[in-house]
């Protein structure tokens, strides 16, 4: 998956983050600084839009690499393309992770909950794909990123906005080389 791939899935995780945010009724402005993921945290720690990448910024999170690298792996993305891997997994946070989301958007930056959010989009990602835990894994750090560090200037009318862009290639660069491909 390219960077303007990456762009268009962070685009759709945060418009539907934002979706969950008026259809839950909770509003909240999510993390404001960190970087998320597993073992990462949101709002402790860095500070979202320096420049910084998640994985090393200020909590020593270290993303996997190549967790799509392998025959299983490569034929579903073969089979189903990554664009429509990445639509399932901007459908997921709404879908199957409507709690988890509303935590978030309800101010719960915590690591706990951010790790729960990768969880269950990645376990969303697997079910719904085929693809490997691990690789799914990468879709539900993506999308943790997104939410933790990148909500603010994402929520719309801003989705499509060069400093959403921005704050997601700064702050999310590592989807890539999680995949492997």
């Amino acid at each position: 998956m390219r960077g303007i791939q990456l762009g268009v899935l962070l685009v759709a995780v945060m418009a539907v983050a934002a979706c969950g945010s008026t259809t839950s009724g909770t509003g909240g402005t999510g993390g404001t600084g960190g970087s998320a993921g597993s073992g990462g945290s949101a709002g402790s720690g860095g500070s979202a839009g320096s420049g910084g990448s998640a994985g090393s910024g200020g909590n020593g999170f270290e993303p996997p690499v190549d967790q799509c690298v392998n025959d299983t792996d490569q034929g579903i993305f073969d089979d189903l393309g990554a664009g429509a891997i990445g639509d399932i997994a901007a459908d997921c946070p709404l879908s199957s992770c409507g709690g988890q989301i509303g935590a978030i958007l309800g101010g719960d930056t915590s690591e706990g909950a951010v790790s729960a959010l990768s969880d269950c989009v990645a376990e969303c990602v697997s079910d719904e794909t085929g693809l490997s835990t691990e690789c799914a894994s990468c879709y539900g750090l993506i999308t943790a990123c997104a939410v933790g560090t990148c909500l603010e200037p994402c929520l719309p009318p801003n989705s499509d906005s060069p400093e959403c862009a921005q704050c997601s290639l700064d702050n999310c660069s590592f989807f890539d080389a999680c995949l492997g491909i």
